[in-house]
């Protein structure tokens, strides 16, 4: 959390609104203790607890989780583009306001006392609690929610900067109060996401520093945890913060049970399943559907005492995909990205490798109320009939659909129709090579990876290309530089697992946005540089109620399917999930899933009797 890769993954774990999308809005114009975008704050200002912690968890224990996607670190700092940040950093710091995990789009205060958001939406101001305090017990005051926010800004990855780009000024009013003010009324979400992405920085601690360097000095925060001890490319340990301030908040309580968080760090997939099967880590999440479906036959698993569990929650599916870099001149017409999703075949992986466990993907939102279906209503014809000579002819007159291959023929038909569309780009066989008929340039290409094991799922669509006459090759390379060159934008053709929420909205422009195309480090990857996407990003953003907004979702999904800008591959309904049963977990999960961050860590709790010291 917080880390710039992972800056905006916050934003998935918001579900669908309340029953009724015509139900009331944020409340203006008075100090409140939540801010919600639809309806109602499921709890009032008294409240003691969420309904999906037990908020009398023992506390103790060491919670030992892996690195996941990072293979290493060089820096404490995860807010600028330097180096290779350290794994769960968030559990650090505080922010001004913590998210509703079991309702819609709501934000209560944390760091804040209260909140009030101008009768014209037009600023947002917080009223910092009397009691909040850095780890070294000096207080948290408006100055440092001004600072943060500044250098952040100006010196953070710049993520920050577009996602608060309709910020004007910050402003503090007096020790205990910051305002926000806006350059427009009608970004409605922007109150609760300043509250609830903006981590406090300590001023007193920072600004003898240089806050764009790498570092392990472990920082300054006003979080649960801190840094106890590390070891480069192999752990880092938190140790919860004893006399924690925010122990008693009704946000906090019945959380952060765990004394000791430990994260293993493996360069292999292999080695940290076969860790996990001798109890060197805790809790996994499974992304490997073979793994799900034969490789849990080990003696714990048989004898109970490692669990699976599968997950459905109210979010739209997480999406795999094959992303294009439209820098490059060699995928700038759509009628090559379309021909290369022809030659895609999903159904011979899903049944040979992936065990019938996934979905093709036809949408951004699937599984969901803002997924695309049939042809555009008549709300999003109004939406799209302004942009029609900017958009591609197939969004005003066929629902999309992904080809299939469902028997052998299929496949023979599908590459027959990338062969035709790649003819009507330019491209024609010559000595067995796809070129260009003007310039006689091959059409070759690199997909750069940094998982091990992705070639089993690429290299039956590479030899697909080959029938085509494309040449394309996979380049396996180390999480660091892999990251750095993805911030570059350095690659033809990569994947980046992604997500979205059912509350989409300034998160869009950082995905798709023409100016996050040109900002070094930004998340649109692909390169997207589209007038009539900004146009519909800005309707998303800008939607006065639900119907406004699930139109405008509707509408910019058929855009971006139909641009094929990255080749939707395939999703899973469920989130997989195996752990020891020495975690003890809620009955309820909160519908917003249950995710390392959201869940595991910050409601789990671990059996007083298998608590256990952190390794050293």
């Amino acid at each position: 959390m917080f880390s710039r890769r992972n800056l905006f993954a916050v934003l998935g774990t918001f579900a669908l609104a309340a029953a009724g999308h015509g139900a009331q809005a944020m409340v203006l114009g008075r100090p409140v203790h939540a801010l919600t975008l639809y309806g109602e704050p499921k709890h009032g200002p008294d409240f003691k607890n969420f309904d999906y912690v037990n908020p009398n968890a023992p506390r103790g224990g060491t919670l030992v989780i892996t690195n996941q996607n990072d293979k290493t670190f060089d820096t404490f700092n995860g807010f600028t583009l330097k180096g290779a940040p350290v794994n769960s950093s968030g559990l650090m710091y505080d922010v001004l306001m913590t998210s509703g995990l079991d309702e819609p789009f709501t934000m209560y205060c944390q760091v804040c006392e209260t909140v009030e958001v101008a009768p014209d939406n037009t600023w947002v101001q917080f009223k910092i609690r009397s009691i909040a305090r850095f780890q070294d017990g000096s207080p948290v005051t408006a100055e440092d929610v001004a600072f943060s926010y500044t250098t952040l800004v100006e010196k953070g990855a710049p993520q920050y900067r577009l996602y608060w780009a309709d910020v004007a000024k910050v402003e503090v009013k007096d020790a205990a109060t910051v305002r926000f003010t806006f350059k427009t009324a009608t970004n409605r979400e922007l109150p609760a996401i300043i509250g609830q992405i903006l981590p406090i920085l300590s001023k007193a601690y920072w600004s003898k520093r240089d806050f764009t360097a790498t570092t392990l000095d472990v920082p300054l925060a006003s979080g649960p945890y801190t840094i106890e001890s590390y070891d480069i490319g192999r752990y880092v340990v938190y140790k919860r913060i004893p006399n924690y301030w925010g122990d008693n908040l009704a946000v906090n309580r019945g959380t952060n049970n765990f004394e000791r968080i430990r994260v293993e760090y493996f360069r292999d997939d292999t080695v940290q399943f076969e860790a996990f099967k001798t109890g060197a880590f805790d809790f996994v999440r499974e992304s490997t559907a073979r793994k799900w479906v034969t490789g849990y036959d080990f003696p714990a698993a048989k004898q109970g005492r490692v669990k699976k569990i599968e997950v459905t929650d109210g979010s739209p599916m997480n999406y795999q995909s094959i992303i294009f870099n439209l820098r490059r001149p060699l995928f700038q017409d759509r009628r090559v990205r379309q021909a290369l999703n022809y030659a895609f075949d999903f159904e011979s992986l899903n049944k040979t490798i992936f065990y019938q466990q996934y979905q093709r993907l036809r949408s951004y939102w699937q599984k969901s109320e803002l997924e695309a279906k049939g042809l555009a209503s008549a709300a999003e014809l109004a939406l799209l009939e302004p942009l029609r000579e900017k958009l591609p002819p197939e969004v005003f007159t066929q629902e999309f659909a992904q080809p299939t291959n469902n028997d052998p023929n299929d496949l023979r038909a599908n590459l027959l129709k990338a062969r035709d569309l790649l003819a009507q780009a330019g491209w024609v066989v010559r000595n067995g090579a796809l070129v260009k008929a003007d310039t006689g340039a091959a059409f070759v290409f690199e997909i750069m990876e940094v998982q091990a094991g992705l070639d089993a799922i690429l290299n039956p669509w590479i030899q697909n290309l080959e029938r085509l006459g494309i040449k394309a090759s996979i380049r396996l390379i180390d999480s660091s530089q892999f990251f750095n060159r993805i911030n570059d934008f350095d690659f033809d053709v990569t994947s980046v697992p992604g997500a979205n929420s059912l509350s989409p909205g300034n998160e869009q422009l950082e995905y798709w946005g023409s100016s996050a195309a040109k900002n070094t480090g930004s998340q649109n990857y692909s390169g997207v540089g589209d007038p009539a996407v900004d146009a519909l990003i800005e309707k998303i953003i800008n939607a006065r109620d639900r119907d406004s907004l699930v139109t405008a979702a509707h509408a910019l999904d058929r855009v971006l399917t139909w641009n094929f800008f990255r080749l939707l591959t395939y999703g899973s309904p469920t989130e997989r999930f195996a752990y020891w049963s020495k975690l003890q977990r809620p009955e309820k999960f909160p519908m917003h899933g249950l995710g390392v961050g959201a869940g595991i860590v910050s409601t789990w709790w671990m059996d007083p009797a298998a608590a256990t010291p952190a390794r050293p």
